[in-house]
């Protein structure tokens, strides 16, 4: 019997140092993969420099926006001052000739009584027979300008 409990323990020291053995290269395989999974120092300056890079564009991609809407908004301040300046020269406007706006961009003044010379010269010519547009033509005025005076010459007067 005691034959049997010696290949008993045999074979139980056997099985236990397999396991450990086993238990041992397992352990050793493990830190080797954590190993390669740190980072080391010529990881880690490769990812500072590539950090940098991509703030460096995104610096440059900032300024660039930052830019175009500068300049935008130049542009909208310059059409608004435009506006203000149209707007400006509407509230001017009376019964004295309106300017093409699109044709000249210069300030007007309203003068009246050269409104009213234009009118008594724009009536004496039809007097003498001339049609509308002959009268724009000579007296360098536009031609709706002298239908208009024509027109309102016919009308009686309001007293």
């Amino acid at each position: 019997m005691t034959n049997g409990w010696f290949v008993f323990a045999l074979m139980t020291c056997i099985v236990l140092c397999t396991g450990l053995v086993l238990a041992i290269a397992i352990m050793k395989a493990a830190w080797a993969q954590k190993e390669r999974e740190a980072l080391t120092s010529s990881d880690l300056r490769a990812l500072e420099e590539s950090a940098v890079l991509l703030i460096e564009q995104l610096k440059t991609e900032a300024d660039s926006a930052i830019a175009e809407i500068d300049k935008r908004t130049a542009d909208l301040r310059t059409l608004l001052e435009e506006a203000d300046r149209k707007l400006k020269r509407l509230d001017q406007v009376s019964v004295c000739s309106v300017p093409d706006f699109a044709e000249t961009d210069e300030s007007f003044e309203c003068d009246i009584s050269h409104s009213n010379s234009d009118r008594d010269q724009i009536l004496a010519l039809s007097d003498k027979g001339l049609d509308s547009a002959a009268i724009a033509k000579k007296l360098g005025l536009d031609c709706a300008q002298v239908k208009l005076v024509l027109s309102l010459s016919k009308l009686p007067a309001v007293r």
